[in-house]
């Protein structure tokens, strides 16, 4: 079917459509002159290669198999405050991202009120038979409800600000929960080395005591000078001395780890620490771009980049013109001195407008410091994204080094073991005597401490690595702007 408007019909419509369309234009403020939004750093301006920078995965503390740790880990991610802390913040985001977008939707409340008067003296009236009193009353109830049309995206833009804060909450936890875990696993590799450490330094005092009885015997003897009990008497309480402050630093460690996982110091003072065992290999190719969707520091300013994002477009709705309607029916009862009742229904429409037209200046204000803060963001985000760059560099770098310083330090006290075991036998045989036995002990011991620091190296730095590549965190950019 066919429709034709004359033109005189046409001509009229275009005098009324045209005033309109110019008021609605000149209705809109101008942006004015605004800061630039800087771009923030990606894979390619990075010249970080496609591809896997490591293959780690969340819990890669259990790889170690060591219960007690395990235990510890788990009771830590339960009972630490920090991770109380990180549960709150989420809490409190998303009653922030509830409330404005509630406040995006429709707002339906009930209104009532009501005045009294008591007019002395009473109103005069003319009319035979009226007898008015003092009082003059006027009582409403109402629903209201009212609406603001988001034809620009003003807050749609605020509901999804909101929410890429509530994301960045809960990768905040993520972050909070990754630190912990490293710490404690840092804390208790620490332990274990302390409590090797101390039993080797046991075992060296005693072996030195023997030599120190020796020597003093060979001097009693006229076989060596008396100066030559001065070494071996400094020597063993170097030792006693150093027995005390690696025992006063192990008591430190325990209670920094009791402290870590949510305990008191004195709940651990009952649970002995394991030795070392075997630490897992990883194969590391170098640094990938992955390493920008596994960590959740990055992940984090990520989220808050696109809330500032999102609040400027929000910024920018407020300079269109603004339409709300609002609505209003109830019921409204009026009594005029007992000579007037009235008790009716109400239903009241009322559109409104609102043209921005003299806020143009605030409303610049308000969009520069939105633009700047998105800039500040960015620039945060840059760092954030070059610090985890810098650390899993070094934590690839450390890693590598301590795969192979392990390796040389065990074949290091493997030999010298074998060198101790050898004097016993030409001891044996009478080709040694005992004073150079326990020499070659106290060297085999002093190689062991030195391998027992190295492992305790490779544990820190494997687990350094795994915190370092996000402790197999994966982040998807989809996620942020669902």
């Amino acid at each position: 079917m066919k429709i034709t408007v004359p033109e005189q019909n046409l001509r009229k419509l275009g005098w009324i459509i045209s005033p309109l369309t110019l008021l609605f234009v000149s209705a809109c403020a101008n942006f004015g002159q605004q800061p630039a939004l800087d771009k923030p750093k990606d894979a390619v301006g990075l010249q970080l290669p496609a591809g896997q920078s490591a293959r780690v995965k969340p819990g890669w503390w259990r790889d170690l198999h060591q219960p007690i740790l395990n235990q510890l880990v788990e009771s830590g991610l339960d009972n630490s405050p920090d991770m109380k802390i990180a549960a709150a913040r989420i809490d409190e985001a998303e009653a922030q991202w509830r409330g404005v977008k509630g406040a995006a939707g429709v707002q339906v409340g009930l209104q009532a009120n009501g005045v009294a008067a008591h007019l002395s003296p009473k109103p005069k009236v003319d009319r035979d038979g009226d007898n008015p009193n003092h009082i003059f009353s006027n009582e409403m109830a109402a629903v209201a409800v009212g609406y603001t049309f988001d034809f620009w995206g003003k807050q749609s833009n605020l509901v999804k600000s909101a929410l890429g804060m509530r994301i960045a909450a809960v990768y905040q936890q993520e972050q909070a929960r990754l630190l912990l875990s490293q710490s404690i696993v840092a804390q208790f590799t620490q332990w274990q080395s302390l409590h090797e450490q101390t039993e080797i330094l046991r075992q060296r005092i005693a072996i030195n005591q023997k030599l120190q009885q020796l020597v003093l015997k060979r001097i009693q003897a006229g076989l060596q000078p008396a100066s030559d009990e001065y070494a071996l008497t400094q020597t063993v309480l170097g030792l006693q001395s150093a027995l005390r402050q690696t025992q006063a630093e192990l008591l430190r460690t325990r209670n920094s780890l009791a402290i870590l996982t949510g305990q008191s110091p004195d709940q651990l003072s009952a649970v002995n620490s394991p030795n070392f065992g075997t630490v897992p290999v990883i194969a590391v190719t170098g640094l990938r771009a992955d390493i920008l969707a596994n960590r959740p520091d990055i992940a984090v300013q990520r989220a808050i980049l696109q809330s500032d994002y999102f609040g400027i477009k929000s910024a920018e709705a407020a300079f269109y013109p603004n339409i709300e309607i609002k609505g209003l029916a109830g019921l409204a009862h009026v009594n005029a001195f007992d000579l007037l009742h009235s008790s009716s229904k109400m239903v009241g429409i009322v559109p409104a407008i609102n043209l921005p037209i003299f806020t143009s200046g605030s409303l610049q204000a308000a969009l520069s410091g939105k633009r700047s803060a998105y800039n500040e963001q960015v620039a945060q985000y840059d760092k954030t994204v070059l610090t985890a760059l810098q650390q899993a560099a070094d934590a690839m770098s450390d890693y590598q080094q301590s795969v192979t310083a392990v390796l040389i330090q065990r074949q290091a006290w493997q030999i010298a073991q074998k060198n101790a075991v050898a004097s016993g036998r030409r001891q044996a045989a009478g080709l040694d005597n005992a004073l150079i036995r326990l020499q070659r002990e106290d060297t085999a011991l002093r190689a062991c401490a030195d391998y027992i620091k190295t492992a305790a190296w490779q544990q820190l730095s494997w687990n350094n690595l795994h915190a370092a590549l996000g402790g197999g965190f994966h982040h998807a950019d989809e996620q942020v702007t669902h």
